[in-house]
């Protein structure tokens, strides 16, 4: 009995995965973290770096602008502080550590074409 339980668990895994594709396929959105976005955002060669050390603490700040879409990213080291994406002056994403760190594991909505290369 339990071998059929797990057999029907692991099929119902599939098929939620299969939709996901497809959802994603057909609204040409996907489900991105905060630390993806943030990787993204930084490993972009247009994306412009100030670097700050403040009270001996290091802040980065990234901007990166491609078409109509902005993106802004502020780091204290390895922390992701604050990153704002905005398109044709509509904000996508609002994300403020102090506000959601709660929810930064949390994978949220974005445009696949904006996050390609």
């Amino acid at each position: 009995m339990n071998g059929i339980l797990k057999n029907i668990a692991v099929t119902f895994s599939h098929a939620v995965d299969y939709a996901k594709e497809k959802i994603t396929a057909i609204t040409g959105t996907t489900s991105v973290t905060i630390a993806e976005l943030s990787e993204h955002i930084i490993n972009q060669p247009e994306t412009k770096l100030i670097r700050k050390n403040l009270l001996g603490i290091p802040f980065s700040f990234y901007h990166l602008q491609k078409e109509d879409v902005t993106y802004y990213l502020e780091m204290k080291s390895s922390q992701v502080l604050q990153l704002d994406v905005q398109a044709h002056n509509h904000t996508i994403v609002s994300y403020r550590s102090y506000r959601d760190k709660s929810s930064l594991p949390t994978a949220i909505k974005f445009p696949k074409t904006l996050l390609s290369e």
